[in-house]
């Protein structure tokens, strides 16, 4: 199989993954919104991976279920490489926008931080699911973590063929440099 042919392929398993988390039921519309207690408004976004939701029940802070992307600088730590490259990508994508939460398993981490996989209702990623879209962009690893593993396959698909295609992250600076001391 030729290099092209073996890139097209890669796209269309990319897509088609991305496709699944979508059509796996979190595909909705703005419709779904009005009244839905799981919609919100985010007011900001941390990093690529946790963002701030007004929720009718008040305002939760949320972390993505499924991915890790790479650190923003934190007190005496500095970034990961590609963290705040991740960081401007999900706030481009998520300030003032409308999402939908769907709350894990385990819905609480022990940063007292909502545990939720999440679609977006409007704006450039309307319909998507946010793990999958962080995947597919190569800004996010996969982060299985038990009992929030429902859709751990299909994102290691994507990620892995975000890596092979080398976008974003995977492109840039490797897993070494963007997850220093990650396994």
């Amino acid at each position: 199989m030729s290099d092209r042919a073996r890139s097209l392929l890669l796209g269309v398993a990319c897509a088609l993954a991305l496709l699944a988390l979508v059509v796996a039921g979190r595909s909705w519309g703005e419709h779904a919104v009005a009244g839905d207690p799981s919609a919100g408004r985010v007011t900001h976004v941390a990093d690529g991976d946790t963002f701030r939701v007004a929720l009718p029940g008040g305002d939760e802070t949320v972390r993505v279920i499924g991915v890790d992307t790479p650190e923003i600088a934190h007190d005496d730590r500095p970034a990961g490489c590609f963290g705040p490259e991740a960081a401007a990508w999900a706030r481009g994508r998520l300030e003032g926008r409308t999402v939908r939460i769907e709350r894990g398993v385990e819905p609480v981490d022990r940063f007292g931080r909502t545990l939720a996989q999440v679609t977006v209702a409007d704006g450039p990623l309307a319909g998507q699911d946010l793990a999958g879209s962080l995947a597919a962009a190569g800004l996010a690893r996969t982060l299985p973590i038990e009992p929030n593993t429902r859709d751990a396959a299909a994102l290691a698909r994507v990620v892995a063929g975000a890596r092979r295609a080398r976008l974003g992250l995977w492109g840039a600076c490797g897993f070494a440099a963007a997850f220093p001391g990650g396994d």
